[in-house]
């Protein structure tokens, strides 16, 4: 019998604790520095986990009595949107609401409303009008830049920030964002930083560039790989408590597809539970893994389309893709060498590719180097 709560293989966003493989040791080592003091800046390339590990690594921190707060600048417009995003999640730490300046804005004309509210946020000066939208934006940006080190001291805490997309903030906010966080950041003494990053050669740059503003303010990790076995571990799991007994060498072949890509495993894996289910089957064949396959490359279809336009249609990177996908030589006598470095060196900072070995590259996530095999060559 098919238990049908839920997701048996999360996709689509941070998966919760029993679905983070294989990552227990790192995420203790990211919890134990945090909680030191230390801040830390985490890289991988998207859909590899790293949310699911710092939205983790935070909750361990707010169970030990930790405040924590979370700024997704993927989502933010401009310095305001930075402003407030930062402030409402300072503040949740009180009021338990995850926007509470809407809350307040909302029911400023019925002062008996947030009587309650207003009294918890007296001592930090927070009011309707110091929102305003005619209200200076430096002004607020400065008093939200400043209020995870005045939140936690006049409570007596210890607070954890997290960044997710941090090497976009620049883009929203102005080159000049990363001196003035820096400028603040470096005067809290009860607050660490945890900066996410997808581009990881602009997150190296940032923090490991002297010229940079947050050189050497927190050290850089990257997220190690799932191993295989623990990959079988977990996916033999969760197909047993569906009473689906799946045998090692069909995971094994699951894992071939996807190269352990977390992304592309959950979403093959999720696929071929759903074949199962639609068919009434109990046993995985490579039939059904073909199957599934094909429909998680049809979901995937339209997000890759998206990666190729915003590549553009320059000939030498599509060249530098056709020949990582085929496996052959990415250096020809054909093309100066110098455009081939510049497409390479664009594919790396786009998160597209990475370096294994001198000369020879591969795809990050594999799925998108069957899609350009299928669609390029």
């Amino acid at each position: 019998m098919f238990n049908l709560a839920g997701k048996l293989f999360p996709i689509g966003g941070p998966v919760t604790e029993e679905d983070i493989v294989d990552r227990e040791a790192f995420i203790t080592t990211l919890e134990m520095r945090l909680a030191g003091g230390q801040s830390i800046v985490l890289v991988g390339p998207r859909r590899t986990g790293k949310t699911s590990l710092a939205h983790e690594v935070l909750r361990r921190l707010k169970k030990r009595g930790f405040y924590t707060a979370t700024v997704d600048c993927f989502r933010l417009s401009n310095r305001r949107d930075l402003a407030q995003s930062l402030i409402n999640s300072c503040l949740e730490n009180r009021t338990g609401m995850r926007r509470t300046l809407d809350v307040l804005k909302s029911h400023a004309k019925a002062l008996a409303d947030t009587a309650k509210l207003a009294v918890k946020l007296e001592d930090l000066q927070v009011s309707v009008d110091l929102f305003h939208i005619d209200l200076d934006e430096a002004t607020v940006l400065n008093y939200a830049l400043d209020l995870p080190e005045t939140i936690a001291t006049r409570d007596g805490k210890n607070m954890v920030v997290m960044f997710d997309e941090f090497q976009d903030i620049s883009q929203i906010a102005g080159d000049d964002i990363y001196k003035k966080m820096r400028s603040y950041f470096q005067n809290h003494r009860r607050v660490s930083y945890l900066f996410l990053g997808s581009k990881e050669g602009m997150m190296k740059t940032l923090f490991g560039n002297r010229r940079e503003a947050f050189y050497r303010f927190a050290t850089i990790f990257s997220i190690p790989p799932i191993p295989q076995e623990a990959w079988i571990e977990y996916i033999s799991r969760k197909f047993a408590e569906q009473n689906l007994a799946v045998e090692e060498e069909a995971i094994r072949q699951i894992l071939e597809i996807t190269q352990g890509h977390p992304y592309n495993t959950m979403l093959l894996c999720s696929e071929i539970y759903y074949i199962l289910l639609e068919t009434a089957k109990s046993t995985i064949t490579p039939g059904i893994i073909k199957i599934g396959f094909d429909r998680a490359m049809l979901s995937l279809a339209p997000i890759y389309e998206v990666i190729i336009e915003e590549l553009g249609h320059r000939p030498v990177i599509r060249q530098v893709l056709r020949s990582i996908a085929r496996g052959s030589k990415v250096y020809t006598g054909k093309v100066n060498p110098n455009e081939i470095k510049r497409a390479i060196d664009y594919l790396i900072a786009k998160g597209i590719i990475e370096k294994t070995g001198r000369g020879t590259y591969r795809f990050i996530e594999p799925m998108f180097g069957e899609y350009v095999r299928r669609e390029l060559l």
